[in-house]
């Protein structure tokens, strides 16, 4: 059976920018890593300077330098993180009712258009798709490793789209393994937001 054409106009808030940016970032990047590791490596060097102190003169000075420095840039770094996403959400302009672009899923592939201008329109084919990922009311679409689309759940419920068939239509076109969802079918509707991280 030919599956029809499920068209999603995505409105992204500020809140599911921000979940999708940290999904991104930490969870599907992994860029929490070198700071933690960084981290660990002062503590560790900080816990063995206390255990010196009786030995070691100095060694309370350097272990809490070290215990400082150790805590210290990666709060600095997450800190960052969370600001620039204020920053961008701000650029962006992102407002709940706006539509940022729609998205068209069909037997060719998926075909993108600016909510702010008809003319600005991105098509992509199923083999172009990096991954779907299913997370809680929303879908991200990755069109390549570094650009992906939301589909929020809102959204998708504004279309008439039923999340089975979305889901019919990933695995329609999709292998397997590109394919990432928390449920048997896509219970949390798509959004639609574009982001690209470098």
């Amino acid at each position: 059976m030919q599956l029809s054409a499920i068209t999603i106009a995505s409105k992204i808030d500020p809140k599911t920018f921000y979940r999708f940016a940290i999904f991104d970032t930490l969870k599907l990047r992994k860029r929490w890593i070198s700071p933690a590791i960084f981290a660990g490596i002062f503590l560790s060097c900080a816990i063995i300077c206390f255990f010196m102190v009786k030995k070691t003169e100095g060694a309370a000075l350097l272990g809490t330098v070290l215990l400082i420095v150790g805590l210290g840039v990666p709060a600095v770094y997450f800190g960052a993180f969370f600001h620039s996403l204020k920053l961008q959400s701000k650029t962006l302009k992102l407002k709940a009712a706006a539509v940022a672009y729609t998205v068209t899923m069909d037997a060719s592939g998926v075909h993108v258009t600016s909510g702010r201008s008809a003319n600005d329109h991105a098509d992509f084919t199923w083999k172009q798709i990096f991954g779907v990922y299913e997370q809680p009311g929303c879908v991200y679409l990755y069109v390549s490793p570094r650009q992906a689309f939301l589909l929020p759940q809102t959204s998708l419920e504004h279309t008439g789209a039923v999340p089975r068939e979305l889901c019919a239509i990933f695995t329609a076109h999709l292998p397997a393994e590109k394919l990432h969802f928390t449920s048997p079918t896509v219970n949390s509707g798509p959004k639609t937001a574009e982001i690209n991280n470098k």
